[in-house]
């Protein structure tokens, strides 16, 4: 129910902008992400693939139970000169 309450909120969300403001519609193409000139499909996609990947090892990183701020890379004289 969460999903089809999702698209059903971006439906009626671009359904207004569509109707209130036509002219930031078609300015954006309905608001549709492009690839810049120049940029192939599978570039777009390694950089989808490369982004996605370093926000979840980050996220997963960040929440790992097993991890404590001992695991830190950075020396502990480091850190009291900031």
């Amino acid at each position: 129910m969460y999903m089809v309450a999702q698209c059903l909120g971006a439906i009626c969300g671009v359904g207004l902008v569509k109707a209130f403001q036509s002219a930031y519609y078609d300015r954006y193409g309905g608001g549709a992400n492009t690839l810049a000139d120049g940029y192939s499909k599978g570039t777009g996609l390694g950089a989808e693939i490369i982004g996605t990947f370093v926000l979840v090892y980050t996220v997963f990183s960040a929440t790992d139970p097993k991890r404590n701020a001992r695991d830190s890379h950075v020396p502990y004289k480091l850190i009291l000169l900031f």
